[in-house]
């Protein structure tokens, strides 16, 4: 598959023109951008590769996701040369796609990932559900949750959390302040957008945005929070690894 390059910022006016959408019934899809290196993890090698529970991390992320019955497949974004699917399980539930398109950025990876999930047949008005492949704490319930909470809103929305935890801001690594923390949430994934509107909030945004919300951000909307769970986290640091192994275990 040829390579789109990475995506530059244009004018936030430029996703405002998407065509009205169609009145055909819109399919879901889920994207899991899989080129990570996980340079902050400590893992020998990218981090969505390692075993937990005795299967790869990314494993237990696609086997939640397939779970959910409403989705009509799954695109995973893994990098060029990428090799591990070639001899992964077959899941059980929603086909999976694997496409050697990733990108430099998570913004790059998910703007190519879309164009592979319409090469399977996915459509502009289609919604697409983003999801982390580090995130493998997620369970089918999280994700119908989202669903049920955006499949009929004007923009999307993704799951997230509401801040916990007093909120410092950091000034020559001291207190410079307390952040009022009651409007704060910790942005999750899932991402649930219109293909067609993530995709030219991508291309106006560039490769800057760390999540799908920023892009749509970026044009003027305003993505829809829905309540996650504390569970849903993304492995990152080396303790992650223990904490999502524990889970993993007691779920067993």
């Amino acid at each position: 598959m040829t390579q789109i390059p990475s995506i530059s910022p244009s004018s936030p006016a430029d996703a405002r023109t998407a065509p009205s959408l169609p009145a055909a019934p819109a399919r879901l899809w889920g994207l899991v951008p899989c080129a990570g290196n996980g340079s902050r993890s400590g893992a020998a090698g990218p981090k969505q590769y390692a075993v937990l529970g005795g299967r790869a991390m990314v494993l237990h992320t696609l086997q939640a996701l397939a779970a959910v019955e409403r989705l009509a497949g799954i695109q995973v974004v893994v990098s060029a040369g990428d090799t591990f699917f070639e001899s992964a399980p077959k899941l059980v539930g929603a086909p999976v796609f694997v496409a050697a398109c990733g990108g430099a950025t998570r913004a790059s990876s998910v703007f190519n990932g879309i164009s592979a999930l319409m090469a399977q047949g996915a459509q502009l008005h289609d919604w697409v559900l983003v999801h982390d492949a580090a995130r493998c704490l997620i369970t089918p319930a999280d994700v119908n949750r989202l669903i049920d909470a955006c499949q009929h809103d004007a923009v999307g929305g993704l799951l997230a959390l509401k801040l916990p935890d007093t909120l410092k801001q950091e000034h020559g690594g001291r207190v410079a302040a307390t952040v009022d923390r009651s409007d704060k949430w910790l942005a999750q994934t899932p991402q649930m957008f219109r293909l067609g509107a993530l995709q030219a909030a991508l291309q106006a945004a560039g490769d800057a945005v760390t999540d799908e919300a920023s892009a749509l951000e970026f044009v003027g909307q305003s993505p829809k929070l829905v309540e996650g769970s504390a569970q849903n986290f993304k492995v990152t640091y080396p303790q992650d690894f223990a904490l999502a192994a524990a889970v993993l275990a007691a779920r067993a």
